[in-house]
């Protein structure tokens, strides 16, 4: 089969979801009636009526009278090409992630974010990612994270969690945005009333940090921003794969850290 053959099977198929649906419905079932495929789409009946005589076109399945029934071609196609299509998805609804994320630092595989939560800024919303990364932290009580940057929004919110309601948090800096803490008005102020509460522990990395990484009881988080410093995606995931990657590399960067002093 040629490269153009394959990319118009592909294109067949990704060209309507109710095609896709039709095949993974009689993988599931064996066979169903025409009547059954209608109930079970959300479509027009002359939506489904033209995929399942396209879809028969191709060998994929078989009409005998009202019954519809996959053949073995098609059975290949759930199997081994569908996957494929989702992981293309996947990958594309991560993309304005993966293009501002280190390459050096993926170490999982990135299917196992098939189905996480991807916040992306726009025109419309350019501090959506930092939005729910606030949303998030204001509702947990204990919170761990690297942060290459802060703005005050969230600082504010962060000695609400730590000073007001008592939340614990433990947060790896680096150097650079220590001397920002430090210098820039109405941050410093913050930070010592936070560490001074007991629930704030600080730390300084002499490792660059180039993405944020948020632990939380129920998911994980990992942001980017731009070579400006614009946030540019939030993932959000509870995959086990991922969290045992965010609970080393946590770990990793604070056990080169050293205490924050805000005397520095």
């Amino acid at each position: 089969m040629s490269n153009a053959t394959a990319i118009e099977g592909v294109h067949f198929l990704t060209q309507s979801p109710v095609r896709v649906r039709i095949l993974e419905l009689l993988y599931e079932n064996g066979e169903l009636q025409k009547r059954e495929l209608r109930d079970r789409i959300d479509a027009s009946r002359v939506t489904v009526r033209r995929n399942v005589n396209a879809l028969e076109e191709r060998d994929l399945i078989t009409i005998t009278g009202r019954t519809c029934e996959i053949t073995a071609f098609g059975e290949v196609v759930v199997e081994d090409v569908l996957p494929a299509l989702k992981t293309v998805d996947v990958l594309e609804r991560l993309r304005p992630f993966v293009r501002w994320f280190p390459d050096d630092e993926l170490e999982f595989d990135m299917r196992a974010l098939e189905d996480a939560t991807i916040i992306t800024s726009d025109s419309n919303d350019p501090y959506a990612p930092v939005n729910r990364h606030i949303e998030v932290m204001e509702n947990a009580d204990r919170f761990r994270g690297l942060l290459p940057a802060v703005g005050l929004p969230a600082m504010t919110v962060a000695y609400d969690c730590t000073v007001e309601a008592g939340y614990q948090h433990e947060i790896v800096i680096s150097e650079r945005l220590a001397q920002t803490v430090l210098n820039r008005r109405g941050y410093k102020e913050l930070l010592d009333e936070m560490l001074a509460s007991g629930n704030c522990n600080l730390f300084v990395s002499d490792r660059e940090i180039r993405f944020y990484l948020g632990l939380f009881e129920e998911c994980v988080q990992i942001g980017v921003e731009d070579d400006d410093g614009t946030p540019k995606a939030l993932v959000e995931t509870d995959a086990e794969e991922v969290r045992e990657w965010a609970e080393q590399t946590y770990d990793h960067y604070l056990t080169q850290a050293k205490p924050f002093a805000s005397n520095e």
